[in-house]
């Protein structure tokens, strides 16, 4: 029981490591291009490596249905997340600060809903498993760090979003306690949890993350961030 608490904890605070993590670099223009090229992998990874094959296992085409509205919710959060205009080509350095910020924002709300069905399934796990339980917290925080450095260098004021920071760092955590206090949730609304993310997470990944390094993509931090981001992947899935 302590281990599964100790483990889902741990896994939150991976998400705090790359956020700090992150303001130790000084050019904040490279660190951009390089943490979202690498969250952008990282996410890629996270979707159809892990979520997808998931839900396939179901086979139940109503999945569909909330996967539909995790990708609605985050076209109604764009609109109602204090909003930026942002064009590669004409914006100004102002212009694309906010658009790092609504980002992080939509970043932060989408990865907290993932977290807290991850920990439930983290803590369950290691009631049956410890092994297997480890692996999956590493598994999971070798995801984080990237994620985390991503939503560091996204949200400038930490103040303003400590609430927010705090909330996503201990999601897992209170995935376990659901599961304490009352009992592993079924199946059904594990996958349609799992869909509602998935659908979230793919708005972002297409229309927030791919937006912002399309049009540097052949700068060498944007290579780099990708190449990172491919290596953390197969770190991830050879564990």
């Amino acid at each position: 029981m302590y281990l599964g608490i100790i483990l889902t904890i741990l896994t939150g605070l991976f998400f705090l490591i790359g956020i700090i993590m992150v303001n130790c670099f000084k050019n904040k223009e490279k660190v951009s291009l390089i943490t979202t090229s690498l969250a952008f992998v990282v996410l890629i990874g996270l979707l159809f490596l892990d979520l997808l094959p998931e839900l396939l296992e179901n086979k139940d085409i109503q999945l569909l249905m909330p996967m539909i509205v995790g990708f609605s919710m985050l076209i109604v959060l764009d609109k109602l997340v204090p909003h930026h205009h942002h064009d590669h080509v004409h914006c100004d350095k102002h212009d694309h600060e906010e658009h790092l910020q609504h980002i992080g924002k939509i970043t932060i709300i989408a990865l907290t809903i993932h977290n807290l069905v991850e920990g439930i399934t983290l803590y369950s796990l290691s009631l049956n498993n410890i092994k297997g339980a480890i692996l999956m917290m590493i598994s999971i925080s070798l995801h984080n760090i990237p994620l985390g450095f991503q939503i560091g260098n996204s949200i400038n004021n930490k103040k303003d979003n400590l609430f927010s920071i705090i909330l996503l760092c201990s999601s897992s955590f209170l995935g376990a306690l659901i599961v304490i206090f009352y009992g592993a949730i079924n199946q059904i609304l594990s996958s349609v949890l799992l869909s509602l993310t998935f659908g979230m997470l793919l708005y972002l990944l297409i229309f927030e993350l791919f937006n912002e390094i399309k049009a540097s993509f052949k700068k060498k931090e944007v290579i780099y961030g990708i190449i990172i981001g491919v290596v953390i992947l197969l770190i991830t899935y050879l564990v």
